[in-house]
């Protein structure tokens, strides 16, 4: 009896410290929510810094930075993260390099597994690197050319 007793125990705690239960209930987020402020575009066009003028700034299309970019031929490695790069707060690809082209929208992940994206722009110019919110730990980004 005391075996049955201490198995269905083992069994019910075990349950309780289940990742997928706490994650039901309400206002239990599985992962920080990311904190738009306080995020910027860091790459190589600006030595990986939290600069002011890469902060996202809110618009009516989500939050942007526009960063001006010469047509080389070169990609431009990056992510967005806040300034302390937090692991939750820290945005980036599924994958190392992965490309992210005008017009075109992109799904980043944020997280530790987060990897660089790469952008290679075809004219020299001023884009602008839209992104949304949709999910707690996944954005959508969307560069554009602004100007030439």
């Amino acid at each position: 009896m005391k075996k049955i007793a201490s198995v269905f125990i083992a069994a019910f705690l075990t349950g309780c410290s289940s990742n997928s239960i706490v994650n039901q209930l309400p206002g239990v987020s599985p992962t920080p929510q990311v904190n738009m402020s306080e995020l910027y575009l860091r790459g190589v066009f600006n030595w990986w810094e939290a600069s002011p003028a890469y902060q996202l700034s809110q618009g009516r299309d989500g939050w942007y930075a526009d960063i001006e970019l010469i047509a080389d031929g070169q990609p431009y490695d990056f992510k967005v993260a806040d300034s302390a790069w937090t692991p939750a707060q820290t945005c980036g690809g599924n994958y190392q390099g992965q490309q992210v082209t005008v017009s075109d929208t992109a799904t980043l992940i944020c997280g530790d597994k987060a990897q660089n994206l790469q952008f290679t722009p075809n004219n020299t110019g001023t884009y602008r690197f839209t992104f949304e919110k949709t999910d707690a730990d996944e954005l959508e980004l969307t560069v554009r050319l602004k100007s030439q």
